[in-house]
């Protein structure tokens, strides 16, 4: 077996023998020529993903790339300015400035202006409490029955549709119309549930295609993203109505995925992603509950230049991180960032405006500007593994500081607007075993935070991709040409859904599997009191014609049950009733279907009998 590995991600110690290594020429001159490691050669593209070859030919052909290596644009150095001399003398201060503010830990809270209690919430009363309910309710609905043939699509009925998704969601590659067959479900084939019962196919295929998420007029000027801009600001303000993030939170990146780059606004590459392919958005997760309440998409390339960014002649670093902890402004509360984000300038600007913030420092073709990383590389040199220490600052009269670890073979370096050279009784021993030597240290303040909180968008993440161990997500089920319908599935569906979650378990609710939690907001969508029952009513189209005539309720003669295909007065009485031949109906009549008149239908039970059998047998 062969093992094959990126250059970039590993580290050579001990080489092989050369007649054992693999893909090398046969010549004598390939084997001589020298490599100099110092000079910096192209850059070799980590693909994750067979999908496309190389990063070069997306960016040739005018595409997004989101690249690890490449720098921030506030830290391309301009070759006319001065530098500036910011910081002190390694350990001259030693206090957190967010605690000599009076901040302190806090934990999120979920505001319910209904004053109901957090712990037994229902599972759909969750979700409803993440949904922008006055979006869906005033725009979506409103929107979509316009176009919508029929009757007009109600909450309750929305509710139902969405439960059905989140039912097909379960199961990968199933195909749609497998799920409303009127036959029996089969362990050897199609689709493990029948959801006819609940919405005809016809019915649901065609909320799909009616489905519309703006009230506001098109621009005069071309905006890919008109259509989703509503929708996301609703999801924003939505959520700083009805959540508090906790003392500290988490930035980063989301995917959504989409695989055609032409039919998709604001397409990016981003090779380090599991799903490398599609939107990319920058969201803000609660590093203690995991709640995302802030998000933006990315729109690169395709943004229209007669829009300007809020915060954007700051820069666009700075005005991104604005933008997205607007929510935290003048809370105290702190951000960690990653290296993506490691602009001092954006820090400041946050610290500004009340955000404290830290983020890793690593070089992406340029060290970050403002960051004397050759005193910091200098200076520990010749100091211990897990040696720790800070380097104060300060820029534009805020102060901030360089917390340093001495690693075994690099420097860890996070630029910081809070923290001290402290460590938390609780923080646990961190181990390093350089050349055979064991070493034992805690991590202070700001690097413990680090470890600890940078992972909460990717959690955020990989529930809504897997699904709880199922693999599957919402966005690989809903198949679509439409990609407005894949926004919606993202901000509308997927994001509230693991919101819900979260906060469930957050709020001391029993824990519970992402898989099970899903199965049963499915129920309770598709079961919800807002949903009338029986209000079930077949389009009259041409294919419902051709079927109506072999199915129409009739009454039963007197004294008689149809044997053999004809009636036979058998009974004793003259209005005999019998049970309804429907599966948990106990009502009595005496009415038939004349398609076969052996099966006795009520009045509630004969629509869904004409839905399962006519609607479900037509095309599409």
């Amino acid at each position: 077996m062969l093992l094959y590995c990126v250059k970039r991600w590993a580290h050579v110690t001990v080489e092989g023998p050369k007649e054992d290594l693999f893909d090398q020429e046969e010549s004598e001159e390939s084997e001589t020529v020298p490599v100099d490691e110092e000079e910096e050669g192209p850059e070799v593209p980590d693909l994750t993903s067979n999908v496309y070859d190389n990063v070069a030919n997306l960016r040739g052909e005018g595409f997004d790339v989101d690249n690890d290596m490449d720098p921030a644009p506030e830290n391309i150095p301009i070759a006319a300015e001065a530098p500036r001399s910011l910081y002190k003398d390694w350990s001259s201060v030693n206090v957190c400035h967010r605690l000599a503010a009076g901040h302190r830990n806090k934990n999120p809270v979920a505001l319910n202006k209904a004053g109901q209690p957090w712990i037994g919430l229902t599972w759909l009363k969750w979700f409803q409490h993440f949904l922008p309910l006055h979006y869906i309710e005033t725009v979506v609905l409103v929107e979509t029955n316009k176009v919508l043939t029929g009757r007009e699509l109600t909450i309750g009925e929305f509710f139902v549709f969405i439960g059905l998704w989140l039912v097909m969601s379960g199961t990968a590659g199933m195909d749609r119309k497998s799920w409303f067959e009127p036959t029996a479900p089969s362990p050897w084939e199609g689709a493990p549930f029948r959801l006819h019962l609940f919405m005809s196919l016809y019915r649901f295929e065609s909320i799909i295609s009616s489905l519309r998420f703006t009230n506001i007029s098109a621009p005069t000027f071309r905006d890919k993203f008109a259509e989703v801009q509503q929708m996301l600001v609703a999801f924003n303000t939505h959520m700083q109505q009805c959540w508090i993030a906790g003392w500290v939170s988490c930035l980063d990146e989301s995917m959504s995925s989409w695989t055609n780059k032409y039919s998709c606004p604001g397409w990016v590459y981003v090779p380090r992603k599991p799903h490398p392919v599609g939107n990319e958005y920058h969201t803000v997760c609660c590093g203690v509950s995991g709640v995302m309440y802030s998000l933006e998409l990315v729109e690169g390339k395709d943004s229209p230049v007669e829009l300007r960014a809020e915060f954007g002649e700051l820069g666009k670093t700075t005005g991104l991180l604005l933008r997205l902890c607007r929510p935290l402004f003048g809370t105290g509360k702190l951000v960690v960032l990653d290296s993506g984000f490691c602009v001092l300038q954006a820090l400041v600007e946050l610290q500004k405006n009340g955000v404290f913030a830290s983020a890793l420092i690593k070089k992406r073709r340029y060290w970050p500007k403002h960051v004397d990383a050759e005193t910091v590389q200098s200076y520990f040199a010749n100091k211990e593994i897990g040696w720790q220490d800070r380097l104060p600052g300060q820029l534009d009269g805020v102060d901030f500081d360089l917390f340093c670890l001495k690693e075994p073979d690099y420097v860890m370096i996070l630029m910081s607007t809070y923290g001290a050279l402290i460590s938390s009784q609780e923080q646990k021993i961190s181990t390093r075993i350089f050349q055979g030597e064991k070493t034992t240290f805690k991590y202070t303040e700001v690097i413990a935070n680090h470890y600890k909180y940078r992972g909460a968008v990717d959690e955020h993440n990989n529930r809504q991709h897997d699904a709880g161990g199922l693999g599957v997500s919402i966005e690989s089920t809903w198949q679509t040409q439409r990609w407005a319908i894949r926004v919606f599935c993202f901000v509308c569906i997927a994001v509230p859904e693991v919101n819900a979650f979260l906060a469930r378990f957050f709020f001391n609710e029993k824990r519970e599997s992402a898989a099970d939690f899903r199965k049963k907001l499915a129920y309770e969508c598709i079961h919800n009191e807002l949903n009338a029952p029986n209000n079930y009513e077949p389009p009259l189209t041409r294919n419902t014609r051709r079927f109506q005539a072999n199915h129409v309720l009739e009454t039963a003669p007197l004294f008689s049950k149809w044997v053999n295909g004809a009636w036979v007065e058998t009974h004793k009485q003259k209005y005999q009733q019998s049970i309804c031949s429907r599966q948990g109906c106990v009502n009595r009549c005496r009415t038939v279907c004349c398609c076969d008149r052996s099966l006795y239908f009520c009045n509630s039970c004969f629509p869904l009998h004409f839905a399962e059998v006519c609607i479900s047998q037509q095309p599409g």
